[in-house]
């Protein structure tokens, strides 16, 4: 014999109308953070009143990376987004001249253009700064490296020198950080350097006399003043390799953070070391994908084993930003090599670390705006139903 179930009371009728009420009339913008709302109904006036579909990457092809708008109006950007599809430096594994197509497809993957950040807040960087997709720069018809980058210099002294616009960049393999670090170091003056990798970098002109390659982005720029090697913290360095170049760390004053040290910190002491060595100077974050354990990346061209959590990562990189204390200039995510990566597991792990970047790049420029957005606009679009 079943027992009797003792009913829990209902719901207070007045509590349940207005339940009713709310079911049959409230839309999910009610409630929210007033400059959600704002950015919400902002976005639903772009392109003559059509507005922007952010909740699906469905059709989206004529967005950009994260969903911004293509763009190389770089006079009146603050951030622009810019694939480098190079990889004449990849040691191994290929197709980094893949990558920003990739992560440009998966980083509209992720529903909408928002997210909490601390203490209540949101980020709402396309509100923070007008921000846009200048593109992949198409390099295809250069087959010399030197060629290569020389073309894409001048891009760079467009966007970077010219027009002081923020440059957050996808590699290709880590050659591609010359052209960044060169004319941030132009204008701004010497940078300091996070470098999350496997491998040092520090390859000088007496090792190897080619004037780019993925191993002298940073001491070129070393030695023409663009960055301070006692600004710079490398950070997840390991392997087989290292013994043989690490004399030039120590030579040129870099510090180095080993991945075994890096593994058994925590975030916080990591992110302290971080701010105490990079100072607040222009500062500027390579973040090598191959710094990550091949658990969160082996598409890459030099996998190394035992490395950092994605995770941790993204919690360094948190607590830096929360700090205020560091003046971000500029970024980039390199070396991610898809195919390699048949599910884009990896490939969601290197655009979801692009999107903290670059909502901390965009919260920098309001900052250095005294406060007050730039919002971007988007000229082109073609309907919104997002909730």
């Amino acid at each position: 014999m079943k027992k009797q179930i003792k009913k829990y009371p209902p719901i207070a009728q007045d509590r349940l109308d207005k339940y009713q009420d709310l079911w049959k009339n409230s839309t999910s913008r009610e409630g929210v953070h007033p400059d959600l709302k704002a950015h919400f109904e902002r976005v639903k006036t772009m392109g003559n009143g059509k507005g922007i579909e952010f909740l699906s990457n469905i059709n989206k092809d004529y967005l950009g990376a994260f969903m911004a708008p293509f763009s190389q109006n770089v006079e009146e950007a603050d951030i622009a987004v810019i694939g480098m599809p190079f990889e004449k430096s990849a040691p191994m594994n290929a197709s980094h001249k893949y990558g920003p197509k990739v992560l440009r497809e998966l980083s509209k993957n992720f529903m909408g253009t928002t997210e909490p950040w601390i203490n209540g807040e949101f980020d709402i960087p396309f509100d923070f700064a007008n921000i846009i997709d200048y593109g992949t720069i198409d390099t295809y018809g250069q087959f010399d490296l030197s060629g290569e980058m020389e073309y894409a210099l001048e891009h760079y002294r467009k966007i970077v020198v010219e027009n002081q616009c923020v440059p957050f960049m996808w590699g290709g393999d880590h050659t591609v950080s010359v052209a960044p670090l060169t004319t941030l170091g132009e204008l701004w003056g010497p940078l300091s350097v996070i470098h999350f990798d496997a491998h040092y970098d520090l390859v000088t002109e007496a090792d190897f006399p080619y004037p780019y390659h993925s191993g002298n982005m940073f001491t070129q720029n070393f030695a023409k003043g663009n960055v301070d090697p006692e600004r710079m913290i490398q950070i997840g360095i390991r392997g087989r390799m290292t013994g043989l170049v690490g004399g030039h760390a120590k030579n040129f004053g870099t510090k180095v953070v080993f991945a075994d040290e890096a593994r058994i910190m925590t975030p916080r002491e990591m992110a302290d070391q971080i701010i105490e060595v990079v100072g607040d100077g222009p500062t500027y974050i390579s973040l090598d994908l191959d710094c990550l354990d091949p658990v969160f990346n082996s598409a890459s061209s030099a996998v190394e084993p035992f490395g950092l959590d994605a995770n941790w990562i993204y919690d360094v990189l948190k607590l830096v930003r929360m700090s205020g204390k560091v003046n971000l200039v500029g970024a980039d995510v390199v070396e991610y090599a898809p195919q390699n990566d048949p599910a884009r597991t990896f490939g969601y792990i290197a655009a979801g670390l692009s999107w903290k970047i670059l909502c901390w790049l965009a919260a920098d420029v309001k900052r250095r705006n005294g406060g007050v957005n730039h919002p971007t606009v988007w000229d082109m679009a073609l309907g919104n139903v997002t909730l």
